[in-house]
């Protein structure tokens, strides 16, 4: 990886922006932007507006389809420590990081059961697409680690990669 400065943290969690992000993460660590990626959210001004008034005062909060979020990242070379980027998928994960976004670290907050998908973790489901795109990404020297909020137990996903 780049000598850049590392993103504060790079997650996926389907729910984006919900009280553990707020009460636990934005505690643990000192966000001052939270940028989101993510083409449906981004198509949509309610859903924005709503996460926007999800974050605490002075917490700022944007939101970008893919293509422009990968463009904006890429571009921003100071505050990246104090950035959370957030998205609902491992596709966008794996958007992100074959177009140019460089993070040596992926935590997988939630991601929500449907048809398809099997538990894996916690409230964290896959589909066999999903680990693949994760089994790849962790080829590629990305530490995953599934992890709700800090202070509870995680699990590497390396842990269980050979038994998905």
């Amino acid at each position: 990886m780049s000598s850049i400065a590392s993103w504060g943290l790079v997650r996926i969690d389907d729910r984006l922006i919900h009280g553990q992000v707020i009460a636990v993460w934005c505690r643990h660590r000192k966000f001052d932007r939270i940028v989101i990626v993510d083409d449906g959210v981004a198509a949509d001004a309610f859903m924005q507006e709503i996460l926007c008034l999800s974050a605490p005062p002075g917490l700022e909060v944007v939101v970008y389809p893919v293509e422009k979020g990968l463009e904006i990242l890429l571009g921003q070379t100071s505050g990246r420590e104090t950035t959370m980027v957030l998205m609902k998928t491992p596709l966008v994960a794996q958007k992100l990081f074959e177009g140019g976004l460089e993070y040596e670290h992926l935590n997988i907050g939630g991601i929500g059961s449907r048809p398809g998908r099997k538990n894996i973790f916690k409230n964290i489901a896959v589909s066999p697409e999903e680990i693949a795109i994760l089994k790849a990404l962790m080829d590629r020297g990305v530490e995953i680690t599934l992890l709700t909020v800090p202070g509870e137990k995680s699990k590497s996903f390396a842990e269980l990669a050979d038994k998905l």
